[in-house]
């Protein structure tokens, strides 16, 4: 039978199914007003700015969907390239998982881009080989390329398909290489201490596949109805054993990259560290730590609160938002010094996203659920039954 016409559950529909028609809504209202800002205003509906803050909330979106989907092609590779059977039951779902992420990200990025399809042309044929962006965009043409692979010839084949393993193995090395171009991009820049640095990619790494875990986590539990109960024994085993295990030794690399980070900002005086002390002074920074690393580290590192899925799922959603918020601190505070200081510039640089910026983060977000939803009815994405 074709995978086309099996059902999901039955338990799972009715959720789904009110998922993809509250994505779709939001998705046509905020779509619909970004375009309308845009073909109105232009570009002045972002509050971006010559000053320094060139890159604001839709770049920051762009990011995190990219190296969500990146993360998540790692985490299906366990299965699609290793041969870890223990990944087997959510590999289907991390890599469609994936082609969503990378769909809401691209949206979020050609919304931010003032001729995004002149840009996708000339970008990849300008052979300026020394900007990491001409590697990066190159990068995403090959990994586009082997999703679409992967897709059609296996997620659309039927549970029983296996994936063909050049495609697996393309989309794994053009996972990590963006991964990797995608820190460079930031880690390169000298003139921007707060950015710089050699380690960043190997943040970049670590975030992506702590995303991955969080979303296939979070979208497990909504493809099954938000009930634990109904996961296949192989499923529940993964999430409360070694899924469980490696979700708590991302959030420890995580933790440990933000604080070696924070602690030299706070104690040096380079020009443009100061972002840091700014940061710590910061209420919401000061959540995103306790709350948004702290309670995720928490649960996730003490076996006894790791083996409640319940409990792994709020971790999950915690972690998710704190990923968020920690890629927008990232992108934003590194813009916040100014490369030139005149009488236009005094002090830090402040930046507070627009309504249409907002709404941009929104389309990205409905319209990867409306992908996922649909690809929820239409595939069957649980692993097949041992």
């Amino acid at each position: 039978m074709s995978t086309f016409a099996q059902a999901r559950p039955a338990a799972s529909a009715p959720l789904m199914g009110l998922v993809l028609i509250a994505a779709a809504v939001g998705l046509v209202v905020a779509g619909g007003y970004v375009l309308s800002q845009l073909m109105t205003v232009g570009h002045t509906a972002y509050n971006s700015d010559s000053r320094g803050i060139f890159w604001g909330l839709p770049v920051v979106t762009y990011d995190f969907f990219l190296l969500s989907s990146t993360g998540l092609t790692m985490l299906a590779s366990a299965w699609t390239v290793f041969g870890l059977k223990d990944f087997e039951p959510i590999a289907r779902r991390a890599q469609w998982l994936a082609i969503t992420a990378l769909v809401g990200g691209v949206a979020a990025l050609f919304l931010e881009l003032g001729a995004p399809f002149k840009a996708l042309f000339l970008i990849p044929f300008s052979f300026q080989t020394a900007a990491p962006l001409f590697w990066k965009v190159w990068g995403i043409v090959f990994y586009a390329l082997a999703l679409a692979v992967l897709l059609f010839q296996w997620l659309a084949a039927g549970a029983g398909a296996r994936p063909p393993r050049w495609a697996a193995v393309l989309a794994l090395a053009s996972a990590v290489f963006i991964t990797f171009v995608a820190g460079t991009v930031y880690g390169m820049m000298a003139m921007r201490p707060f950015w710089f640095g050699g380690e960043v990619s190997l943040g970049f790494m670590v975030e992506a596949l702590l995303g991955a875990v969080t979303f296939i986590i979070i979208f497990t539990h909504l493809a099954h109805g938000m009930n634990a109960s109904r996961f296949d024994e192989r499923t529940r085993s993964l999430f409360s054993g070694t899924l469980g295990a490696l979700f708590g030794v991302l959030l420890v690399a995580h933790a440990f990259f933000v604080a070696s980070r924070l602690v030299a900002g706070l104690w040096s005086n380079a020009e443009g560290m100061q972002v840091w002390h700014y940061l710590w002074s910061r209420p919401m920074f000061q959540a995103e730590l306790w709350i948004g690393i702290g309670v995720p580290l928490l649960i996730t590192v003490l076996p006894g609160l790791r083996k409640s899925l319940g409990l792994q799922l709020v971790a999950a959603v915690i972690a998710i938002v704190a990923l968020f918020v920690a890629r927008y601190d990232f992108v934003v505070g590194g813009q916040m010094v100014a490369l030139f200081k005149g009488s236009w510039a005094h002090g830090l640089l402040q930046y507070t996203p627009s309504l249409a910026e907002w709404a941009v983060l929104a389309t990205a977000v409905f319209l990867a659920n409306v992908v996922n939803a649909g690809g929820e009815k239409m595939l069957s994405l649980d692993g097949p039954a041992a």
